[in-house]
């Protein structure tokens, strides 16, 4: 199977569970359950479940990246080109490790996290896995082209994507820190119930929609899928959108389940 036939696979299967995921949101964060196996420390299977990812596009990278074909212009081992310049290639590498190194060890060490379960670990595991074997084997085959001024406007949506998700995770940081020493902003469930201690983020893009910080996730992949140009990178986005979207619904319908219709109207969108 060629890469590119891989990225399409990859995209059917992301549409195949696209449906799926409106009926069936993971058990974990807000939306966990019962029934779902041992439970696991949350931080330690957040890191065990995002490693894979990285690993994998560098592996995959690293496999598939051939130096020595005569149609490039490469240097340094075919990652700059010849006048010193990095490749698209190893910036698009670059970028992916640095997000995964920010999800995979700055992001659980910085917060409280609930418990997850085994089985969202390994399937979160197994789709890193795939995600980054396939991305990293059409990157490599697109040898060490040049990254230039056609690259920059997905670079630019890649980099705002990122504002937006750090922002909203450190917002929401913000206001579990003080909710924790008896502050905090955001809107108690309206029973009054002292057994529940969620509270609705209000504030910054909060005041928009629910989940901002799985907003900036997909704009940040659609700026990767338009810096690179590849079929794997929009299947990836696509992904992101399939999983993101049902999840951030469910979000949406859970706490108006808690807090009332009044208090979601003033986001009308699901993200």
């Amino acid at each position: 199977m060629t890469p590119s036939q891989a990225a399409s696979a990859w995209a059917a299967a992301g549409l195949a569970a696209f449906p799926f995921l409106f009926f069936v949101s993971a058990p974990y964060g807000k939306l966990a359950r019962d029934g779902w196996g041992a439970p696991i420390d949350g931080r330690l299977g957040w890191f065990l479940q995002e490693l894979p990812s990285p690993l994998a596009l560098v592996t995959s990278l690293m496999v598939n990246h051939r130096a020595d074909d005569p149609s490039s212009s490469c240097g340094a081992g075919g990652w700059t080109r010849d006048d010193g310049a990095p490749s698209m290639a190893l910036v698009a590498a670059a970028l992916w490790c640095a997000h995964y190194a920010n999800r995979a060890v700055r992001y659980p060490l910085t917060r409280r996290m609930s418990h997850t379960t085994l089985p969202v670990v390994l399937s979160a595991v197994a789709f890193n896995v795939v995600n980054g074997t396939v991305c990293g084997s059409e990157l490599a085959r697109r040898g060490c082209e040049a990254f230039g001024a056609r690259n920059l406007p997905g670079l630019a949506l890649m980099l705002l994507g990122v504002v937006v998700n750090v922002t909203a995770d450190e917002h929401l940081r913000a206001i579990r820190g003080k909710k924790d020493g008896g502050g905090g902003e955001g809107r108690r469930r309206r029973d009054g119930k002292s057994g529940d201690s969620h509270a609705t983020p209000a504030g910054g893009l909060f005041d928009r929609c629910v989940c901002p910080h799985y907003l900036g996730e997909l704009i940040e992949w659609c700026g990767f899928a338009a810096m690179t140009q590849l079929a794997s990178s929009f299947a990836f986005a696509f992904w992101t959108f399939a999983n993101l979207f049902p999840r951030a619904t469910a979000y949406r319908e859970w706490y108006r389940e808690r807090f009332g219709t009044g208090v979601v109207r003033r986001a009308m969108v699901a993200w």
